[in-house]
């Protein structure tokens, strides 16, 4: 990183960088099965007493649920991960029904002796798993009782659960909130992780395991802690909350600390121990099972993307300039895959070198994808540091361990829309054909994110699949491909960069090397298939093959691709704007 503290980028470990935190020591856990088996006594004890620093957090949400309550028409509360019942037993008074669930059957059958409900407020407490909520919701026939859900996941329980759980279940809790039902998940207060160790942690051992304050157990700065005996827990701030949420495609608003009120809008904020996340609920066709992050994120198309595109790479290629190589052309097909994206890379990193020179820059990739552009400045000594971000979890893995002895790059599992890097840190920002998947609505979020964290006369260099300006009808049919209305234009990012006060908007145009670059991949997929050599489900493989034709089939009258670039010059109003 840049000694130059004004001006560097944050220092903090990535997501999937095998130095980080969580990889550290060798402890094995389960987290599932940890608190499938906690003592009943253990929890209830460190969290109930009026000594506790938990305790005044739990009076608060319990106020504001009952507020909630009180304001609407929920028809029923449902607590996800309730515990011992120390939040969902004491809402009294709303004549709401409530229901609790939890992975503990011990948790459970406390739960039911403690809290019996009465005629007209009925409790009922349950086993059940909150990845599979939605289904379980439906086979109890809750789906036809209840029609305005408000979901609860209080006191840090969704950062106990196993990471790779916590999209999904966040998910789930929408899904079951339904359109006009809500969720609020509520977390341990980031900035209250010092006070949580010694005054809680390292208190309740029976309940945590021991532990000690070096960095095997404790880091400070992520504020994580995992104990010997596997327990373990991260405590965030509500900007890194919001953070999460943009990278899942769910936006929501910071709002001011302490308030006492709670706001109707999507939002989080910090109140004394807690964060609190508000959230409305969602159709199940809208659930983000369907998400470009689920996409990338899945078995299949990691399989299809490192076996075809390679594991470098998941962009479209310089088709044109491996025809010119009698070499190359006459290479097999992934062979000129992976060729002609490595062109690609060469010409942006061209276009770089023709507005900074030999200089080496600070440089943010919004959607790095396995990070091999910014591997590839880097060995072009064109990097002093970076920044990649991507909301695929397996990518950013997979960036951060193909970077591993470049400690000049770090990755980040970030929505481009909001990222950690701080205001005018960046000298460059680039991308490849990873702000199509956020539809042209969200083109001003993505430019003045840019916007945000370039330095005034930075750049913003990127290539983009868009539509053409006079595409047919038939476009819709690409659109439908990744879940969108239209796909923006040329004309279309340049009129958003002058609003937001970028200028000197330039395009290269590359437009014929889709419809060629799909094509290739579509035939190599074929064969692949054909030889047995590429281990995906038949269905997967006949869903990539039907897209992929169309890609090929309509880009020559649909599309337009190259490089668009922009420089931020003068602030706007709209450049501004929060």
């Amino acid at each position: 990183m840049a000694p130059n503290t004004s001006a560097s980028l944050p220092d903090q470990p990535s997501n999937g960088n095998p130095k980080s935190f969580a990889h550290q020591g060798s402890m094995e856990h389960d987290e599932t099965q940890l608190w499938a088996e906690l003592p009943v006594a253990s929890w209830k004890n460190s969290v109930m007493s009026e000594e506790s620093v938990f305790h005044e957090l739990y009076i608060d949400t319990r106020r504001r649920l009952v507020e909630a309550c009180q304001k609407h028409s929920y028809d029923v509360v449902v607590e996800v991960g309730c515990g011992t019942g120390e939040v969902i037993g004491h809402l009294r008074g709303t004549g709401t029904p409530r229901i609790g669930v939890d992975i503990n059957p011990d948790f459970v059958a406390h739960c039911r002796e403690a809290y019996p409900g009465r005629a007209d407020e009925p409790v009922e407490f349950h086993v059940a798993d909150a990845m599979k909520l939605d289904e379980w919701w439906a086979s109890m026939g809750y789906d036809r009782k209840y029609k305005a859900p408000l979901l609860v996941c209080p006191n840090n329980t969704i950062m106990i659960m196993p990471e790779e759980i916590r999209d999904t279940v966040i998910d789930k809790m929408r899904v079951v909130a339904g359109l006009e039902g809500r969720i609020v998940v509520t977390f341990w207060n980031g900035r209250m992780f010092a006070h949580g160790v010694l005054g809680y942690y390292k208190k309740n051992s029976d309940l945590c395991g021991e532990f000690d304050l070096s960095s095997d157990h404790v880091d400070w700065e992520s504020r994580k802690i995992e104990t010997r005996s596997s327990y373990k827990s991260q405590w965030h701030t509500a900007e890194e909350v919001a953070r999460w949420m943009s990278s899942v495609l769910v936006p929501v608003t910071v709002v001011e600390p302490e308030l006492e009120e709670t706001h109707e809008a999507d939002h989080v904020a910090e109140y004394g121990m807690g964060v609190y996340l508000w959230l409305k609920g969602i159709s199940p066709e809208n659930s983000s099972s369907g998400s470009a992050r689920d996409y990338y994120d899945s078995k299949d198309s990691q399989t299809f993307y490192k076996t075809v595109w390679g594991e470098n790479n998941t962009h479209v290629g310089r088709h044109d300039l491996v025809a010119r190589d009698p070499d190359l052309s006459s290479a097999d097909l992934r062979t000129r895959i992976r060729k002609a994206q490595e062109l690609q890379e060469e010409c942006l990193m061209d276009t770089v070198k023709s507005h900074y020179g030999d200089a080496k820059v600070r440089c943010l990739d919004m959607g790095c994808g396995y990070g091999g552009l910014l591997r590839n400045m880097h060995r072009a000594n064109m990097i002093w540091t970076a920044v990649g971000v991507d909301i695929s979890g397996e990518m950013v893995d997979a960036a951060a361990r193909l970077s591993k002895n470049v400690d000049a790059l770090t990755f980040y599992r970030e929505s481009y829309m909001n990222t950690s890097v701080p205001d005018e840190a960046i000298d460059l920002c680039v991308s490849m054909e990873a702000f199509l998947h956020v539809g042209p609505g969200n083109h001003e979020a993505v430019l003045r994110e840019a916007w945000r964290v370039l330095r005034p006369g930075g750049r913003l260099i990127f290539t983009d699949i868009m539509a053409k300006p006079d595409a047919p009808p038939e476009a819709q049919i690409l659109y439908d491909r990744i879940g969108l209305q239209s796909f923006q234009t040329v004309e279309g990012y340049f009129e958003v960069g002058k609003r937001l006060g970028f200028g000197e908007f330039a395009f290269e145009d590359h437009s014929e090397n889709v419809s060629i670059h799909y094509g290739t991949v579509l035939e190599a997929l074929e064969e692949l298939w054909e030889k047995k050599e590429i281990d995906i489900a038949e269905e997967s493989k006949n869903r990539m093959a039907d897209g992929l034709a169309k890609w090929r089939d309509l880009a020559p009258s649909c599309l337009q691709w190259g490089i668009v670039s922009m420089r931020k010059l003068e602030e706007t109003e709209e450049s501004k704007l929060e």
